[in-house]
């Protein structure tokens, strides 16, 4: 037998593993031979770019501190019931759990999916939630709407509709920039904003949703890292508050709390 024979494991031993380190810069030439092939594909090219235009205005927020959502106290302990296929609406509702919320206002209903997902765990809340009346107030709206294809067809409030839910639900109607706010003023304990993005309306609806705030209300926006006129106005406003305006980092959202959210 030659000297020089391998040695075959004994029968049951695990196969030895080779160690082999690999460092970030051993695979620089395979991810930058990805990423010329995904800018020469156009529906790549344009997810990456609006990837990379994301992360860049999160760096580039003057005034709008970015945290993980894991700095959110008692986050930990906020088991979310409901459909996973969006993780920003599941944190809203963690949210709202966290912040013991009795009373919810809502701009934008639209389906009502993230209404539903508000009242089914927060059971002892009641969801207030505004839209405009109907497909045809779009010709008539005060200030500049975003999002057309969610005016193609009129579905408000359809996946709360007959449910138990439905019953601590308070579907209103009208345009936010017209809108009596008076009868809630000083009783939201979370005013959600998601309903037209740009600068003008979410200057609105943040504007009236800080005079319904309770003493110890919090204000969640959806899609800050997203649209423009959102980023803007939040970064304007973010100086002129008492208390810091976050955006929970790879999520959408930004909020503002009255209270001691995050840690």
């Amino acid at each position: 037998m030659s000297s020089h024979a391998t040695a075959l494991p004994e029968p049951g031993a695990a196969p030895r593993t080779r160690v082999r380190r690999v460092r970030n810069r051993d695979i620089v030439p395979g991810v930058l031979a990805g990423l010329a092939r995904a800018l020469g594909h156009a529906p790549q090219r344009s997810a990456l770019l609006k990837a990379l235009w994301i992360e860049a205005k999160r760096h580039a927020a003057p005034h709008v501190t970015s945290v993980e959502a894991t700095r959110l106290l008692g986050i930990e302990r906020a088991n979310v019931r409901g459909p996973a296929w969006r993780y920003c609406p599941l944190l809203v509702a963690a949210i709202a759990m966290l912040a013991e919320c009795r009373t919810i206002f809502e701009f934008g209903t639209y389906r009502g999916d993230t209404t539903w997902l508000l009242a089914h765990n927060v059971p002892g809340a009641r969801v207030y939630t505004l839209d405009l009346p109907g497909p045809e107030a779009m010709r008539s709206a005060s200030l500049e709407l975003t999002d057309p294809e969610y005016f193609a067809t009129f579905e408000r409030g359809t996946r709360f509709r007959d449910t138990p839910e439905a019953e601590r639900i308070v579907q209103l109607f009208g345009d936010a920039a017209d809108f009596d706010f008076t009868p809630y003023r000083g009783a939201m304990d979370l005013v959600y904003v998601d309903a037209s993005h740009s600068y003008s309306y979410v200057r609105s609806d943040t504007e009236a949703a800080l005079g319904m705030l309770s003493e110890g209300g919090t204000i969640v926006w959806d899609d800050y890292t997203y649209y423009s006129g959102i980023w803007t106005y939040l970064n304007e406003l973010a100086p002129a508050l008492d208390r810091p305006i976050y955006h929970l980092r790879d999520t959408r959202l930004a909020l503002y709390s009255r209270r001691d959210l995050v840690a």
